[in-house]
């Protein structure tokens, strides 16, 4: 039969087939099944290139001035800074979840951060003694990794974070495998550079959505504050407050890598 068909001329194949009768299966509903694959794999894949870090920051960099220049109104743009990952979307975001403080994990001393991190950890000399700190540690493909939280009470020269008790949190993670994602939206967000003790950071403003891995599990919360991310290799640094840019940029360059402004607590 199908040497048949093979042999005959156009006109005369468009006849026998337009006898034949086929039942041809129910075209299946594809569109549920695409949508459910999109939203399931919303989130871009972050590659990691082996660049040195100074050519590392040339693409931080870049990614910025694309910011500036409006860029992100046609795409999503990606600023990989170590450990924390920032993704600037178009348009407004969706439902968020309440403001409220991430898991910080066990409250420990100066000290015992300085042994889980096998280095020494700076403390801003622009915000003094920290009210608490904490540690946790999180499991990784690239192994166990850990983050210290400092964080200092609100006060009349400190407003409250949203959803917390303190005015001030400090983040420091160690290692470069991706523990926080933040996503920020154009309509709601800003997205600027700042220079930190000669590497480049970004300066955050506006209700974005934070994505944590902790070792409870990951999280997702609301962030109404400001937010300063900074390489400080081969350490990431977060800093969040009420205060605003040029504020929060001298507390960063008052924070000495390698050095420790107050005695141990």
């Amino acid at each position: 039969m199908t040497e048949r068909f093979r042999s005959m001329p156009d006109e005369q194949l468009g006849g026998a087939l337009a006898v034949l009768d086929v039942d041809w299966p129910a075209t299946p509903e594809l569109a549920p099944r695409v949508m459910a694959a999109v939203r399931a794999d919303r989130r871009p894949r972050v590659v990691r290139l082996p660049l040195s870090r100074s050519k590392r920051m040339l693409l931080i960099a870049a990614a910025i001035v694309l910011l500036l220049a409006g860029a992100a109104v046609a795409a999503k743009i990606i600023i990989d800074l170590g450990a924390v990952v920032v993704e600037v979307n178009p348009g407004t975001p969706g439902p968020l979840p309440t403001p409220s403080v991430a898991p910080l994990g066990r409250q420990i001393t100066l000290a015992e951060a300085r042994r889980i991190l096998a280095a020494d950890v700076p403390v801003p000399a622009g915000l003094g003694r920290p009210a608490g700190i904490w540690g946790d540690e999180i499991t990784t493909d690239a192994g166990t990794v850990a983050r210290i939280t400092m964080a200092w009470r609100a006060g009349p020269a400190l407003p409250a974070i949203p959803g917390t008790p303190y005015g001030a949190l400090l983040m420091r993670f160690e290692g470069r495998a991706d523990i926080a994602f933040k996503e920020v939206w154009e309509d709601t967000g800003i997205v600027e550079g700042a220079l930190i003790h000669g590497s480049d950071g970004v300066w955050i403003s506006g209700t974005h959505q934070l994505e944590l891995r902790t070792s409870e599990g990951p999280v997702t919360l609301r962030v109404d504050a400001n937010v300063l991310v900074w390489d400080d290799s081969p350490f990431t640094m977060r800093l969040e407050t009420s205060l605003p840019k040029a504020h929060m940029v001298r507390i960063a360059r008052s924070t000495r890598p390698g050095t420790s402004s107050v005695p141990p607590v």
